[in-house]
């Protein structure tokens, strides 16, 4: 018996002081993964032109080196973790950007998304003169927000992140509206209250 196929793609995660004499042509990336319970962290080698496209083409992701965040304030760290795609609600997406050949004209709107106590605030791109929430719909699941703001809580209170690329899991949002620009300040003013 056949069981179904599945696209893994393995992640090795690279301390800061072997990033630096990495001899490898391909660009390292700060990569943080907010899931459930956890946030995992590390650098990664980006062997594709975006991040984006690396998640919406693999179905697990092989991790090495992780250290986890729990929203409990565990810390943990593992030699190996497989993480399904679908388990992730966000990607921060580090610098450096995707191949700057691939970027394209775009109108951004504003828009916020929740899914299992975060909320995230951020700007959706699509083309121009079309509606980027109809678009929203028609991508691939792992969809990419830039200037954008995560917020949760966990034990030791509010936690407010920021991404110039933050990649949101549209099948894990239970919700996403457009937003308006005045949101954001709320968004910031509530999660520092709290």
């Amino acid at each position: 018996m056949f069981s179904a196929a599945t696209r893994v793609l393995r992640l090795a995660f690279v301390p800061p002081t072997k990033a630096a004499v990495s001899p490898t042509a391909e660009p390292l990336l700060d990569f943080v993964a907010y899931a459930r319970d956890c946030t995992l962290a590390g650098s990664l080698l980006l062997s594709a032109d975006r991040l984006t496209d690396l998640l919406n083409g693999s179905d697990e992701l092989e991790l090495v080196d992780v250290v986890s965040l729990g929203r409990d304030g565990q810390v943990d760290e593992r030699e190996r973790v497989v993480v399904a795609r679908t388990d992730l609600l966000a990607v921060k997406a580090g610098d450096p950007r995707g191949n700057p050949a691939l970027r394209h004209r775009t109108r951004q709107m504003p828009v916020m998304a929740g899914a299992d106590g975060y909320l995230i605030h951020g700007y959706l791109h699509g083309r121009p003169g079309a509606d980027p929430m109809i678009h929203l719909g028609r991508r691939p699941s792992m969809v990419p927000l830039t200037d954008a703001t995560i917020t949760y809580e966990t034990a030791r209170g509010w936690q407010r992140d920021e991404a110039s690329t933050l990649i949101i899991n549209r099948d894990l949002a239970e919700w996403i509206r457009p937003a308006k620009e005045d949101e954001l300040a709320r968004l910031h003013r509530g999660a520092g209250a709290a």
